[in-house]
């Protein structure tokens, strides 16, 4: 058997909110979330997932967004889950510029879950670190990189 890798990505539109009257813009190319001032919002990832190949559970290496921090909102924190189980935490973070273009060091998070069983769902909190003006939040996809040995 040998070690393979499985690319699984999703585009921008199919994040969402978790607040439903969030002001939310979808395009054919990502979707962009309106901050309010002050606030901070969760935005919800479904990340495609190859759990089984030949017989073989996944592992989760990484996971990759690719985002652009507008203005004033910052990635604060990224929980990633394999269905209703956390499986890992990334807190204390101010992730911000722009990143929709392509994989780098800022929107690429190491995960190393080995057997994972039901889907991986990524949850970012996003603020807004101004107090007086709205600032958007772009993403223009999602996805993850899964190791099978087969």
């Amino acid at each position: 058997m040998a070690e393979k890798l499985y690319a699984s990505w999703a585009s921008g539109y199919t994040a969402f909110p978790e607040t439903a009257n969030l002001r939310t813009f979808r395009q054919g190319f990502g979707v962009t979330f309106t901050i309010p001032p002050g606030r901070s919002e969760w935005i919800h990832l479904p990340v495609p997932t190859p759990v089984i190949v030949e017989n073989d559970r996944a592992t989760l290496e990484k996971l990759m967004v690719l985002f652009h921090a507008r203005q004033n909102s910052a990635i604060a924190e990224l929980h990633v889950f394999d269905g209703p189980r956390r499986i890992n935490t990334f807190k204390e973070m101010r992730k911000q510029g722009d990143h929709s273009q392509g994989v780098d060091s800022v929107n690429s998070f190491t995960v190393r879950q080995a057997n994972i069983a039901f889907g991986i769902g990524a949850t970012l909190l996003v603020v807004n670190l101004s107090a007086s003006s709205d600032s958007e939040f772009f993403i223009s996809g999602f996805g993850g990189d899964f190791f099978h040995n087969v």
